[in-house]
């Protein structure tokens, strides 16, 4: 059986060679290698239109290449994971409780496409040139110097090695219950949940989820080093009107008392609002979105700890610039985006993102909702959200800026 064992892989190999040296024949090695492992001078991405797409002689040259070593994982290692994605992933691994979770991996028998990891690359590249290059969070300049309430968004999965910064309004309810289900944090009966959406949403924004902050500093600087954090953002004005809806438009009391009695007292200029969210709303007399957005503007611009997590900058709920993650999705991609990020994190086999039904397009919300917006006032709140559309690749809304 040995034997045979070892004529196979010899066999293997040989075939392996002798594609290689075909390949050698008609295309140049290195611009391949350097392509499917770009630099960190390469430039894929271009500031004015995004990522640049590579030539044609060098996309086969890269696609060859990925299929090799995904066929030589394949058959030599019975892993379909590329080198990459195993150097991405070997630092999981120091504990051993997050080797046990290797028993849960899922083999596929193709690699990621080359898109969604030029996608990944285009993203976390520009987030680390204007890092670079700027001082986007202001005072806080490394991880040190963020106190423990201004990281109350990242929630940790210590059985697989994972870190998640939720940002409101954008699939956060489930991505937290994901986060639930892997850690199994949440039990019923003393039984870990297994499926996402058996977790009763009621739960899922207490303390069923583990939370970075609650850790020491160095225990806390070892997880962030060591493990997989990854974040999804989205257009900061649609995201901004996802909140009022949700917030304001709905009989939501604690928003109501909190924040939307004090804007119809001082913004909607209304002495004795109704004493209740479902008195408001029968009566017609909620904040405007006019109002919410006048209320915003009169906050001072650097005194971000006043706002909401729900409308705060993105960029100040998970600090991009002092934490390095691995993965960036968006919201505008996110049924791609989530399956590579599955899989790259190894839990596919486990968890899988439900669908996500939306029933109006983003730019349909614009043209909805600012219209009652003065050009003044949106010139204003685009430079109070303008450090998340330049981090995160997001065109400037220039139609709305204009007087």
């Amino acid at each position: 059986m040995k034997k045979l064992r070892y004529f196979y892989i010899l066999s293997t190999t040989a075939d392996v060679l002798l594609m290689f040296f075909a390949n050698r024949y008609w295309t140049n090695r290195s611009e391949a290698e350097e392509f499917i492992r770009p630099s960190p001078n390469a430039t894929l991405f271009n500031s004015e239109h995004g990522y640049s797409e590579p030539n044609s002689e060098t996309l086969s040259s890269s696609y060859f290449w990925s299929k090799l070593l995904h066929y030589y994982n394949l058959v030599m290692k019975g892993s379909a994971t590329s080198d990459e994605e195993t150097d991405e992933e070997n630092d999981l691994f120091e504990d051993p409780e997050l080797e046990n979770r290797r028993r849960e991996w899922k083999i596929h028998s193709s690699p990621i496409p080359l898109e969604l990891k030029h996608r990944q690359y285009a993203r976390k590249k520009l987030i680390r040139d204007l890092c670079d290059s700027n001082s986007f969070n202001g005072k806080w300049q490394t991880i040190d110097d963020i106190p423990n309430w201004e990281l109350a968004n990242l929630l940790v999965d210590d059985r697989h090695g994972i870190i998640y910064c939720y940002v409101p309004k954008v699939a956060c309810t489930e991505w937290k219950r994901i986060m639930i289900v892997l850690s199994e944090s949440l039990k019923v009966n003393g039984v870990p949940y297994r499926d996402p959406s058996d977790i009763p949403v009621e739960l899922i924004h207490g303390n069923s989820t583990r939370y970075l902050k609650r850790y020491n500093r160095t225990v806390m600087k070892h997880k962030l080093q060591q493990y997989k954090k990854f974040m999804f953002v989205r257009e900061p004005f649609i995201r901004l009107i996802s909140a009022y809806r949700d917030k304001f438009q709905k009989e939501n009391e604690q928003y109501y008392q909190q924040y939307g009695i004090p804007i119809l007292k001082r913004i909607g200029k209304i002495p004795n609002p109704p004493a209740s969210v479902k008195e408001a709303l029968a009566a017609g007399i909620a904040p405007s979105f006019s109002n919410f957005i006048q209320y915003l503007l009169s906050l001072p611009a650097d005194r971000y700890d006043l706002l909401d997590e729900h409308w705060r900058q993105t960029a100040h709920l998970c600090h991009p610039c002092q934490i390095h993650y691995d993965f960036i999705g968006k919201m505008e991609t996110m049924e791609e985006d989530a399956a590579h990020l599955l899989r790259m994190l190894r839990v596919d086999n486990i968890v899988q993102f439900p669908k996500i039904k939306s029933s109006i397009t983003d730019e349909n919300w614009i043209k909805t909702w600012f219209p009652t917006i003065t050009a003044d006032s949106r010139r204003k709140l685009f430079k109070l959200f303008e450090t998340d559309y330049k981090l995160f690749g997001y065109q400037d809304p220039e139609y709305l800026l204009r007087p």
